[in-house]
């Protein structure tokens, strides 16, 4: 298979909403006016927060909290039991956004403890663009099927002309900017995962935590829509089960890196079978998920195994900067991305790009999920 020629209730933040909040089930407090003794905590400890405005919940173990948004300033998530911010944890860093509105999801601690949530607004003095927030990953139970937050950011994404073994398509270079944080599955989605989904297991290659594989494009969309009518209840506003765009699944591979590989250049390849499963270390057939070294943003696999498909119709690159790109609104094939157990290293690099036909199977091709903002193709 080379590339062708095988080439909410929203709440508006008040003292007596946020009691309801605390007595009913979130057990925390937002700490926004709240006064003690007379005085804020910014007054008492000298500390600049955020006036949080809109508190959402989000099914039974998330809140969202919102806030307007200064694009030259980053954000600091913290949580606490007590007032004293000696007692303080740092749960996330938000890099800075050129956005009306900022939004942070938080994990609802189920261990009936109060907790004191703050936001400190930070003026960004460089660096640390689209590094990833500590929130905590998602499971969904009945897959044991684990996903990944992957932050809001901005990179560059294709190879510069310089890179070895570039392909012409990999350029021109693009600076993408994601607008909104998603989830990207940890791994690729199982045998196990897509039987308990869908019945039946297409697969050439059979064991239970093996990659799914010989599934089309429209294989994949349908495992995510049954999955959105499965969870239908539980998502987030505006979030979807779907396929990753483009941009998003090289965003996520990336992980803050720009070498070739989001483990460095590795120039002879010489590294690149302790991170991927492809035809040097893995000539006969895949290999169980996970059994690699992830990148820093705890993805497994996006170097190797199988190639996975994307949301995306397969064109060229814009250059110049875009936002949350959908690649063209038709075609003839899909994106797929990450090369594959049976194929040569320089297929597996961040840059590389392929595609395939729509609605044909393929033993190297499976797909991984993203909880994404709502596309409009």
């Amino acid at each position: 298979m080379e590339q062708r020629n095988m080439q909410d209730l929203e709440i508006k933040s008040s003292p007596f909403i946020r009691l309801i909040l605390l007595l009913i089930c979130v057990q925390f407090i937002v700490q926004t006016n709240q006064i003690i003794n007379g005085q804020s905590a910014a007054d008492r400890f000298d500390i600049t927060y955020v006036k949080i405005d809109v508190v959402t919940r989000l099914g039974q173990n998330f809140m969202i909290f919102g806030w307007e948004n200064d694009a030259d300033c980053k954000y600091e998530i913290y949580r606490g039991s007590s007032i004293s911010p000696t007692h303080w944890e740092k749960i996330a860093e938000l890099p800075p956004l050129d956005d009306p509105r900022r939004s942070y999801f938080l994990p609802i601690q189920r261990d009936r403890s109060v907790q004191f949530v703050y936001i400190k607004q930070i003026e960004d003095v460089g660096g640390g663009e689209g590094s990833p927030t500590t929130e905590a990953p998602m499971t969904i139970p009945e897959l044991e099927l684990e996903m990944m937050p992957i932050p809001a950011g901005k990179f560059v994404m294709g190879s510069p002309a310089g890179e070895k073994d570039r392909d012409d398509d990999e350029g021109p270079q693009t600076t993408v900017i994601i607008s909104k944080p998603f989830w990207l599955g940890k791994t690729e989605v199982t045998q196990a995962q897509w039987k308990a989904v869908m019945g039946s297991d297409p697969s050439y290659w059979k064991g239970n935590y093996l990659p799914v594989e010989r599934v089309t494009w429209f294989d994949a969309m349908a495992f995510c829509e049954k999955l959105n009518a499965m969870k239908g209840d539980s998502l987030f506003a505006g979030y979807r089960y779907t396929l990753p765009t483009e941009a998003q699944w090289e965003y996520a591979c990336r992980a803050g890196t720009s070498t070739r590989f989001y483990y460095g250049d590795d120039p002879d390849y010489s590294q690149l079978e302790k991170y991927a499963w492809y035809a040097g270390n893995c000539p006969s057939k895949t290999h169980t998920v996970a059994a690699r070294t992830p990148n820093d943003w705890g993805l497994h696999d996006m170097h190797g195994n199988v190639w996975e498909w994307c949301l995306d119709w397969f064109g060229d690159y814009t250059g110049g900067s875009v936002s949350d790109p959908l690649g063209p609104s038709n075609g003839q094939d899909r994106v797929i991305r990450g090369g594959g157990w049976n194929f040569r290293a320089d297929y597996s690099r961040s840059a590389y790009r392929n595609y395939y036909w729509t609605d044909a199977p393929y033993d190297s091709l499976g797909f991984r999920i993203a909880l994404s903002p709502v596309h409009v193709e």
